[in-house]
């Protein structure tokens, strides 16, 4: 059996080529963003930057969101701490 690329079918994201995406995009779970260092991880409303994206609640990892139209910036150090 061929196996279909992602190009051949529609609505699907391709990872391993550029790729422009429009429209609304809704997704059930955390998105992550690997990076060598630190990665950023996109859930429940706030954008973390994590050192393990398994762990988001790790001293040190920081998250921002935007509460009313002001952006908070956090920290965690045994609980979220604004910054």
């Amino acid at each position: 059996m061929a196996k279909l690329t992602a190009k051949q079918v529609d609505g699907v994201l391709d990872a391993t080529s550029s790729q422009e995406v429009s429209g609304q995009k809704t997704f059930s779970s955390a998105q992550a963003f690997l990076g060598e260092q630190q990665s950023i991880v996109i859930s429940g409303g706030y954008v973390y930057w994590v050192s393990n994206p398994a762990m988001l609640n790790q001293s040190g990892n920081t998250r921002i969101r935007f509460e009313f139209g002001q952006m908070i910036s956090e920290v965690f150090d045994g609980d979220w701490m604004r910054i």
